[in-house]
């Protein structure tokens, strides 16, 4: 059976990382923020007080949500065709961004590989790894700055990083730059997460609790417009649990799954040899295929997550499934998945489209 809070959705909370056995380094000097949204605003306003830029360029497949809450401060933004599921096609950024802009790079899935950026007369770059913390291109990375949302990875609520891969990226906390609402959103968050642990735990705690909690923390930072530093407490709190070594714990679920389930006429499973994708991903041709199986996931307490609906790209391949399979779960968990997975695939017709 499924666990009582299903698979998927928000983390629960832990107090520490002292539950953990499997922690790792991290091998670079990184600065704390309360979003990955904010450490980005950072690092444009750390590039732009330092020399005037041309243009930004994003790529055409990006978190629109992202994407336009930068655009309140930043309006010299541009986008650049890529495709997400080639992993190591070479982006030749030159044909697109000239030396004086700023070109954001995404490493989709913890899968990608990044270009050579060994030409001097280049734009600035950034890479977000968001969506593949640990991965090797995250910890080995090249770029001029690199960021990471880790509350996709971590039982955090809140919390983004920046960091300069050659160098210290030095930050000057001013104090009028505290903000009262991302504190707010913070606490909010972690009142979620603590309700969702008592009623994983039996405690007299029904789901629409915490659900509804999330999804306003959701709006509010989507709506909010400021920047804050992070309080010393709540620094304190994602330092805590930063070190958890989510790469290992979850390549052993994904071997699992990827031995019990291969492609096939409805869906292709992305994933690449030698890296640890951020969950079983799966790939549609067919957004009513896609929207089938995501049902009867949900209705049998599978809850993944959509990555990125708003995004308009032509693709045939093209509507992307993720299911989270991190470390709060375990080989059991996997087997019921792959059962439901199975199941659906009994019922569908032949020929769907």
């Amino acid at each position: 059976m499924v666990r009582k809070e299903g698979i998927g959705s928000y983390f629960n909370y832990v107090s520490d990382g002292s539950s953990f056995t499997d922690s790792i380094s991290i091998p670079f000097t990184y600065e704390i923020f309360y979003t990955g949204r904010h450490a980005l605003l950072f690092t444009l306003n750390e590039i732009t007080g330092k020399k005037e830029i041309g243009e930004i360029w994003f790529p055409n497949y990006y978190c629109q949500h992202t994407l336009h809450w930068i655009k309140q401060f930043y309006a010299n933004i541009k986008t650049y065709e890529i495709h997400p599921f080639e992993f190591d096609k070479h982006i030749s950024i030159s044909d697109f961004a000239a030396p004086e802009d700023v070109v954001l790079l995404n490493n989709y899935w913890g899968l990608s590989s990044m270009p050579d950026y060994s030409n001097n007369d280049k734009p600035i770059i950034i890479e977000d790894h968001s969506h593949g913390w640990l991965s090797d291109a995250c910890c080995n990375s090249k770029a001029d700055y690199c960021f990471v949302s880790l509350r996709k990875s971590l039982p955090i609520p809140l919390g983004g990083i920046a960091w300069k891969p050659s160098a210290h990226l030095s930050v000057e906390i001013d104090d009028s730059s505290y903000d009262q609402k991302c504190h707010d959103i913070w606490d909010e968050m972690l009142v979620a997460m603590k309700l969702k642990t008592n009623y994983i735990n039996e405690e007299s705690v029904v789901s629409d609790e915490y659900l509804s909690l999330f999804y306003e923390v959701e709006n509010k930072l989507n709506q909010n417009k400021t920047f804050s530093w992070i309080r010393e407490e709540d620094r304190a709190f994602i330092n805590s649990l930063i070190r958890l070594n989510i790469k290992d714990l979850k390549n052993k679920n994904l071997k699992f799954l990827y031995e019990e389930l291969k492609d096939n006429s409805y869906f292709k499973i992305v994933k690449r040899d030698g890296f640890v994708a951020f969950g079983f991903d799966l790939i549609f041709e067919s957004e009513i295929v896609f929207n089938s199986l995501r049902s009867y996931l949900i209705s049998h307490g599978i809850y993944p997550s959509v990555l990125w609906p708003d995004n308009q790209v032509d693709y045939e391949w093209q509507f992307f499934l993720n299911i989270h399979v991190d470390f709060r779960y375990n080989l059991g968990d996997m087997e019921y998945i792959i059962n439901v997975i199975k199941n659906w695939l009994k019922d569908q017709p032949t020929g769907i489209k």
